[in-house]
């Protein structure tokens, strides 16, 4: 059993994977050492892999170091596609263990992939499996608040999904400024990627890709955890 963690700006995320089937999966604020052993028991785990955002380790990789086989993906890491990226050492682990997810669902495919969260971030990979590179943009919650902190005058709106396109009122502006400009973005990046490169694959992923999904009105596809779902194809890569 392979065990992946993924710890988030806000949430650490993990997946018990065996081979390529996801059997367990979870989030939650923090993850200790007394949780790890009794995941390890219960679930016969011998290998993990671990991404983070954060600038430091947690303290239970000493653990896992002692106990499994263990790696923590980083931009010495072999990767199952190209990575064409410049500066390697800034990419985000989340948006590489979320295009080895994409890659290991539509192989051969090109597949635009994007991760709605505190930030949305836009990864593309070709039905070579070369990655290209991609864009990183405000997530909703970070748009209203910078509408309310750089301004004198807007509220602090709360984001909602279900306005008319146009809003009614300056607190519905302000969320759909949020919520469409996101949906928008989507839209617009996957259509001018279509025209340029051919068909591509568009990949929901993230803690608003469901909500985004049903407004997006480009085909889509939503995989909540295509990125624990890459990081266990990244652990399964190394394997050999």
């Amino acid at each position: 059993m392979n065990l992946c963690i993924d710890i988030g700006n806000s949430f650490i995320k993990y997946g018990i994977f065996d081979n390529d089937k996801l059997v367990k999966q979870n989030r939650v604020k923090t993850l200790l050492v007394r949780d790890l052993k009794s995941l390890i028991a219960k679930y016969n785990i011998d290998k993990a892999i671990l991404s983070t955002t954060r600038r430091s380790l947690p303290r239970f990789c000493d653990y896992l170091k002692r106990t499994l086989r263990f790696r923590v993906l980083d931009h010495k890491t072999d990767l199952p596609f190209e990575n064409t990226y410049g500066t390697k050492k800034t990419l985000g682990k989340d948006r590489l263990a979320a295009v080895a997810g994409a890659q290991s669902l539509f192989p051969n495919k090109s597949c635009l992939v994007v991760d709605i969260g505190t930030c949305v971030t836009y990864d593309l990979l070709t039905k070579k499996s070369i990655y290209l590179g991609g864009n990183i943009a405000p997530g909703k919650d970070l748009r209203l608040r910078s509408m309310h902190d750089y301004t004198s005058a807007l509220a602090l709106a709360k984001p909602k999904f279900t306005n008319p396109l146009l809003g009614k009122s300056t607190n519905m502006a302000l969320q759909n400024g949020a919520i469409y400009g996101i949906v928008f973005e989507i839209e617009a990046l996957s259509a001018r990627l279509q025209r340029e490169i051919g068909k591509i694959n568009v990949i929901l992923t993230g803690g608003d890709a469901l909500k985004f999904g049903e407004l997006i009105e480009c085909k889509k596809f939503v995989f909540p955890n295509l990125v624990l779902t890459g990081l266990n194809a990244i652990l399964k890569h190394n394997e050999n």
